[in-house]
């Protein structure tokens, strides 16, 4: 009877063990461990993330401390709020992190970017990257994109009812398309390669427009009445129609 109670003492014993273990939360990259605890998630101090630690944090930003992978970062499940500057990243997976409204990765090296499923997402900016693809046709609950200084040449952004700035300016980008943003009011496409004729009418909102050191060689702004700044500058337009803009303020091109 004695060993059959140790026997199930040691079982007990060895279970818990294994699970205290399995709510560690492993980080192969060691930098990005250490700039988490620094950051106050190792609340118990124990030198190490649980799970249940990871689970209380909703917003967390990690500023140029060299991590090069960020695995271990979905045990952050409840995260909100998430950025990073000037990290070397190049593999980005955030997939079912439903709980991300704003997400900021800026100015790494990021090639690739899985935000699969990331559908409550406000804010996305992803400036300063690597990029040269990325499917955001299911994020309908944007109103800030930022896709500055990567390496994109198509974008096409089309039915996003709450989206109010879109910058996708530095980029190589000869293939634009833009529709059904009812609520767009800041528009930057600087520094690209789009040609043709670009018809802004659409976006009754706009009141700010930037697309200088491009091969545009009309825009619409007929009607904008809400439009205060335009600059079309080092482009091919030649001719303007202001009828309607009447609160224009700033105007080059």
């Amino acid at each position: 009877m004695m060993s059959i109670k140790i026997l199930f003492g040691c079982i007990l014993f060895s279970l818990s063990l294994s699970s205290a273990s399995a709510q560690i939360v492993n980080f192969p990259d060691p930098s990005f461990k250490q700039a988490l605890i620094k950051k106050k998630v190792d609340t118990n101090n124990d030198g190490e993330i649980q799970a249940a630690e990871a689970e209380k944090v909703t917003k967390l930003y990690l500023e140029e401390t060299g991590f090069s992978s960020m695995e271990g970062i979905k045990s952050f499940r409840n995260l909100e709020e998430f950025g990073t500057y000037k990290n070397k990243i190049r593999q980005v997976d955030l997939q079912g992190m439903t709980s991300l409204k704003r997400l900021y990765l800026v100015g790494s090296e990021i090639e690739i970017l899985n935000i699969t499923g990331c559908l409550n997402l406000e804010h996305l900016s992803l400036t300063g990257n690597r990029l040269k693809d990325i499917d955001i046709t299911k994020f309908k609950k944007l109103t800030e994109l930022s896709l500055n200084y990567n390496q994109f040449t198509r974008i096409e952004v089309s039915n996003y009812p709450e989206l109010k700035t879109l910058n996708v300016s530095d980029n190589s980008i000869t293939d634009f398309k833009i529709s059904g943003c009812p609520k767009l009011q800041s528009l930057f496409i600087r520094k690209n390669k789009i040609a043709g004729n670009l018809d802004l009418t659409g976006f009754p909102a706009l009141q700010i427009f930037s697309a200088d050191n491009n091969l545009l060689s009309s825009v619409n702004i007929h009607g904008l009445k809400k439009l205060e700044s335009f600059s079309c500058l080092y482009c091919n337009v030649t001719t303007l129609n202001l009828s309607g803009a009447e609160n224009l303020i700033d105007l080059i091109w």
